[in-house]
């Protein structure tokens, strides 16, 4: 069993625009197991602020396969696929510590989504990921990019970094 894990890593797959739910579900009834990390946002619709449900990467989910047992050649063709992406001629591997960590703040959570509106302006937070990780700021804003801006003061200077929400908690 043991041998088994060791050929068994998380790839990256492109959807077709549009179609990452699609292509999830159809790679999971052919039996492959994939993971499309999920974001709720505040939306405004016919002029009201409802909450919606969508992929945290746009066109992007993981899939996990063993390099030697699995058969790759069917994933290419799945509806809603665009390809396996790779760097080089090498399939995109992704750390399993990265699919841990997503899941961990989907699951602490409890909608089994990472809520990327949950702070307001001047919220205390802490980066929990990255070069900046263990340091407190201020949440400033959303800047339209599914990206967040924060201000650090770091030796007496305030400084604004740009940061996926996903990297931040409330401190």
């Amino acid at each position: 069993m043991a041998d088994d894990l060791e050929h068994k890593n998380w790839y990256l797959l492109s959807s077709k625009p549009h179609k990452d739910e699609l292509a999830e579900l159809q790679l999971a009834n052919q039996g492959y197991e994939v993971y499309r990390p999920l974001a709720q946002r505040l939306r405004k619709r016919r002029g009201k602020m409802v909450k919606t449900i969508e992929s945290l990467f746009p066109r992007y989910m993981f899939i996990c396969l063993d390099r030697l047992t699995d058969n790759w050649a069917p994933i290419r063709s799945t509806i809603g696929v665009s390809k396996i992406v790779v760097f080089g001629n090498n399939p995109a591997v992704v750390a399993d510590e990265l699919i841990v960590a997503l899941r961990a703040e989907e699951s602490a959570l409890g909608s089994k989504a990472i809520d990327l509106d949950r702070f307001k302006r001047d919220d205390a937070v802490l980066i929990t990921e990255g070069p900046f990780k263990g340091i407190s700021g201020r949440f400033l804003s959303y800047d339209g990019e599914e990206r967040a801006m924060v201000l650090l003061e770091i030796m007496r200077s305030k400084t604004q970094l740009v940061i996926s929400p996903a990297n931040l908690m409330a401190s």
